[in-house]
């Protein structure tokens, strides 16, 4: 081999090995696992901000209360703290916020290189989704489309405020010129104006590679923008997109006064952020927790269209408790911001669906059409009737059935909460009773469901976050917070895209249990006939000094305490029952239907040692339609652990 052609050979290896550095250099932060960055820690808007610094370059992370499911990421490229309404959405959702100073680099090469060692940094430190949603305002545009195009594997969205698309429209034709035009000349390394006149590698140049990943677009734009004007950038890049096969949904403002039209208050924040939500799906097991079956088209046509709506929360003491309820108030209000709601917050801890399908004429129904309900008897019903399949399956169906009769245009969300014994049949491949007999009701009758058992195993099984976390069945504020972020992706969903015609909901033709309490009421205590021993009491208080349940102390009761004391009532239907306060001194009573053979029934429950539980004992199941009646009458014996022969009856349960 000759010397020059042994020096062409050199030469070219030598090109060889500098590219592959270049690329090795460009690619080591994301194939390697970057060391853990010294962390500052500071406060942003009430969160916790993380601040660090990646190759000289000032960055932080934004932390939420409770991380979504999958750590999802909104890489912000500019002017961070420049009305960070919808970030501010997002962190609270569950999204991390992450910002790398770049500004002055305008999207050169450098700039993005800085971003992938801050991309690969985020992702093995705090163990942030592979793909982010990036936020460009303004001149953030330039880092990026300019990244969006350089990895577009790593980009969910892109959601941008009058993001710059052409730096031959901003700064180049702008007062700005003498002062970030020669910024551009050095970031780029342009010899001259020509060379960067003929430069082709701006965002409006470089939409075919995302146009082929179909990556989602919004952009917010005011119309008379002189800053960054909308033909030369936005609408330019739109009709580009278009011939591509693509687009960019544009929300635009007409015009604005402020700083040329370059600044206007946000139109749509709920929408923009549900863009982005809607975009960032990175479920731990592929799969989200709410089946949305006939869907929530009736309330949403309701609120938008009437301005009113009613919602009514039903449930126990994790609804009656303060956290997700307040949080879903809160965002009905955002989501809908002209509506005037009327909230019914009608939880009465303990209480499942047995109680529940009594209790809901007067309870929710009494106060008049009802738009959206949600009701959660899941973790009661598991912990209160562990054994009586039957009776969670005629207690769901008994509220929905009576729901959809009366106000077929209502619709209805079932949410089942998490305990522990939930957890462990997920973890077994198997399915708690009560969830599995509440989702036969929710398939039937077209019912939206959200399985919160099933997200918190899931995300305790990919080791998201602990039980301990959580805390316990009545959830801590981080347990709350993942209820809440949970709903409000649901509602996301099922009211994503245009409105449609509300219509109303189908009831089957046949329950799925003909004894389901679709017709529960309360009987009148006054009605009842009173035998020896049981008096008819106006302020019943506990005779023990236990814990009580509010409505279920204060109030009108039948009471007796000693052995041989009895009562009876009528009542037309095919079951019956009492709502009775079970505590430490109740007994063992006997019950006769329609004068047949008495049957024995312990009115002291699991929890009755430390607390009057309200406790609705079924005493009369299955009869045929018609005119029944009850007797009832105490007996001497006692439960092992009780401590009296009471009993206390608050309601007549009859269906």
């Amino acid at each position: 081999m000759n010397k020059s052609i042994r020096m062409r050979v050199v030469t070219k290896l030598l090109c060889a090995v500098a590219v592959m550095a270049i690329v090795a250099d460009r690619c080591s932060a994301v194939q390697g696992a970057p060391a853990p960055v010294a962390i500052q820690k500071s406060d942003w808007n009430g969160y916790e901000k993380q601040s660090f610094t990646i190759a000289g370059h000032a960055a932080y992370v934004v932390m939420p209360h409770i991380a979504a499911p999958g750590k999802p990421w909104v890489w912000r490229t500019s002017f961070p703290d420049y009305q960070p309404v919808v970030d501010l959405e997002l962190v609270r959702d569950g999204y991390h916020l992450g910002y790398v100073e770049v500004l002055d680099m305008l999207g050169s090469d450098p700039a993005l290189d800085i971003v992938d060692q801050f991309y690969a940094q985020v992702r093995e430190q705090w163990g942030l989704s592979e793909k982010m949603a990036v936020e460009p305002c303004s001149r953030g545009g330039l880092p990026a489309y300019r990244y969006a195009a350089r990895h577009p594997e790593r980009i969910a969205c892109i959601y941008g405020d009058v993001p710059v698309m052409d730096f031959k429209s901003w700064p180049l034709q702008r007062p700005e010129k003498t002062t970030e035009w020669p910024k551009i000349l050095q970031a780029y390394g342009f010899k001259n104006d020509a060379q960067a006149m003929a430069y082709r590698g701006n965002p409006i140049d470089e939409l075919a590679p995302i146009a082929r990943a179909k990556i989602p677009i919004r952009h917010v734009i005011c119309l008379s923008d002189r800053v960054v004007p909308p033909e030369q950038n936005t609408l330019e890049a739109k009709r580009r997109l278009q011939k591509l096969g693509s687009d960019i949904d544009v929300v635009s403002v007409k015009e604005s006064n402020l700083f040329e039209g370059h600044h206007f208050p946000y139109p749509d924040v709920a929408g923009s952020v549900r863009f982005i939500m809607d975009h960032t799906d990175v479920l731990p097991f592929k799969h989200d927790y709410f089946k949305l079956r006939g869907g929530l088209a009736n309330s949403r046509e309701k609120f938008e269209t009437e301005k009113t709506g009613r919602v009514a929360f039903f449930g126990g003491s994790i609804t009656f408790n303060p956290g997700w309820r307040d949080e879903l108030m809160r965002y009905l209000q955002q989501r809908f911001p002209d509506t005037k709601f009327d909230f019914i917050a009608a939880g009465i801890p303990s209480l499942g669906s047995v109680p529940h399908a009594f209790r809901l004429e007067r309870d929710v129904l009494s106060q008049g059409p009802v738009d959206l309900l949600f009701v959660e008897a899941a973790v009661n019903d598991g912990s209160n009737i562990p054994n009586q399949p039957e009776l969670m399956l005629r207690g769901m169906e008994g509220i929905v059935r009576h729901v959809r009769t009366v106000s077929p245009q209502t619709d209805i969300v079932q949410m089942h909460f998490v305990m522990p014994e939930f957890i462990g049949a997920y973890n077994a491949g198997k399915v708690a009773p009560a969830i599995a007999e509440h989702e036969k009701v929710a398939d039937a009758y077209g019912c939206t469901s959200l399985n919160l058992a099933l997200e918190v195993a899931d995300r305790i099984r990919a080791n998201e976050f602990a039980w301990s976390d959580f805390r316990d069945v009545h959830p801590s504020p981080y347990g709350q917070r993942v209820y809440a972020n949970s709903m409000m992706r649901m509602l996301d969903a099922a009211w994503s895209g245009p409105p449609h015609e509300g219509k109303p909901h189908a009831v089957p033709h046949a329950p799925l249990d003909a004894f389901s309490f679709s017709r529960g009421r309360f009987g009148k205590l006054e009605s009842a006939k009173l035998g020896q021993g049981f008096a008819l009491v106006s302020d019943w208080t506990p005779p023990i000094g236990v814990e009580t349940r509010p409505g279920y102390v204060h109030v009108p009761a039948l009471a007796a305490t000693t052995p041989g004391s009895e009562f009876q009532f009528d009542f037309d239907g095919n079951a019956a029952g009492l709502m009775i306060g079970s505590g430490p001194d109740t007994g063992i009573i006997e019950v006769t239907v329609d004068g047949g053979t008495p049957r024995r029934i312990d009115t002291y429950s699991p929890w009755s040692h430390a607390l009057y539980l309200p406790w609705a004992l079924m005493v009369a199941e299955g009869l045929r339609e018609g005119h029944h009646t009850v007797h009832i009458q105490l007996t001497a014996d006692r439960h092992p652990g009780g401590a009296g022969t009471a009993l206390y009856v608050f309601q007549l349960l009859e269906n």
